[in-house]
């Protein structure tokens, strides 16, 4: 029969501890970040979507072309005064877009949503459109900011857009043009009979972008309409900042939390400091000095369980003292059984000759004995009886 009833080796069991430990870490840090992990492939207008409604597009244009661009996905305040660019849906986030407007350091493009889509099936970053001019849901998040209404335009698609900030860019009209107008604005961009598409919220940085079809990815498809987005971009981004895409009123945010907190500085140093201290307590457990101590029984076997429990008892009862008498008697009768008593002699003659047998280098019986019954202590119980101990062996020869 084998002397290890474990079914697992020990480098099994420490490669399972491993493979427990890594994976609890990956739990808590996709846990974690989670929110900011997702891809975005879900056919809706934002920055990470690649669908014909996204603006995955620009984003990677304005990558190529050498512009610092990046994506805001927590509450963080930015102060290089770059654009910042917000695609309206329809649920955005009402607080966020207000912190952006009352926080934005630098100019803010505000999109306004047009299509409404659903998702092709078993194709998630593919749409079918349903219908188009759903911007006035964007009317009310903005209500606070400006007062304005979203308009459809008669213009053909393809007729020219018109604009003296942009040069001589060619803008042109897509499908179902989307207008704006409103009080406080200034145009910056309008069709040939005078429709606003962009424009400028007066004595402010914010601009309106009632027609998303001039930056999102259906661009792509015409190098003359990728040219224009990229200057629109450029032009408002008047401090050449980092152009910031957000993310959080879409949904697409990370909040902050404990976990979180973990694992940014400055307390991921704490978090690896508790880290390495609970590998070093699993080491020590696995390697320990010595064999493990077994729990002792409650009552013992064999004649030293039983002098201990004895003992436990006279110790509990608080009459320890009483068995100094008992051990003076024991002594004496294993002293008279050892040697004999040829005198047939018993009570004070037999000490008083036991006194006589005594070495000359030890005190006598009696004086053992009767320090014996003065003590009251385990102290001066456990060396009395150790004299009489040692007095007997030296009388009897033993050991």
């Amino acid at each position: 029969m084998s002397d290890n009833p474990s079914p697992f080796s020990g480098r099994t069991v420490i490669l399972l501890a491993i493979a427990g430990i890594v994976g609890f870490m990956v739990f808590l840090l996709l846990t974690a970040y989670a929110p900011e992990l997702r891809s975005g492939r879900d056919g809706r207008a934002h920055g990470l979507s690649t669908s014909a409604v996204g603006f995955r597009g620009v984003y990677e244009l304005l990558e190529t072309t050498g512009a610092d661009v990046d994506y805001l996905r927590n509450d963080d305040v930015f102060s290089d005064g770059g654009l910042t660019i917000v695609t309206l849906e329809p649920g955005v986030d009402t607080e966020r877009l207000q912190r952006l407007i009352d926080n934005s350091w630098g100019p803010l493009l505000i999109v306004l949503p047009k299509w409404m889509t659903f998702p092709v099936q078993g194709e998630r970053d593919r749409v079918h459109w349903v219908d188009s001019g759903i911007g006035g849901s964007a009317v009310g998040p903005l209500s606070d900011v400006v007062d304005f209404q979203v308009d459809s335009s008669d213009n053909d698609a393809g007729s020219r857009l018109l604009s003296s900030m942009f040069g001589n860019v060619r803008f042109v009209a897509p499908d179902s043009l989307q207008t704006l107008s409103g009080k406080n604005l200034t145009p910056l961009l309008e069709t040939e009979t005078g429709d606003d598409i962009l424009v400028n919220v007066t004595d402010t940085e914010i601009y309106l972008l009632s027609e998303p079809d001039l930056l999102n990815n259906q661009i792509l498809s015409d190098p003359d309409r990728t040219r224009a987005a990229l200057l629109l971009l450029e032009e408002l981004n008047v401090n050449d900042g980092t152009y910031h895409f957000e993310l959080v009123a879409n949904g697409y945010g990370g909040s902050r939390n404990l976990l979180t907190l973990a694992f940014d500085p400055p307390f991921l140093a704490f978090t690896l400091c508790l880290l390495a201290a609970a590998l070093l307590a699993g080491f020590q457990a696995l390697y320990r000095f010595g064999p493990a101590l077994r729990p002792p029984r409650a009552i013992a076997f064999g004649k030293r369980a039983l002098v201990d429990n004895s003992a436990e008892l006279l110790r509990l009862a608080r009459r320890e003292h009483l068995s100094s008498e008992s051990y003076v008697s024991m002594t004496r009768d294993a002293a008279v059984a050892a040697i004999g008593n040829p005198r047939n002699l018993d009570g004070d003659a037999l000490d008083r000759w036991l006194d006589e047998l005594s070495p000359k280098s030890m005190p006598p019986f009696t004086a053992l004995a009767r320090g014996a019954y003065r003590a009251q202590n385990r102290q001066d119980i456990r060396n009395a009886a150790r004299a009489l101990y040692d007095w007997r062996k030296a009388v009897t020869h033993e050991g």
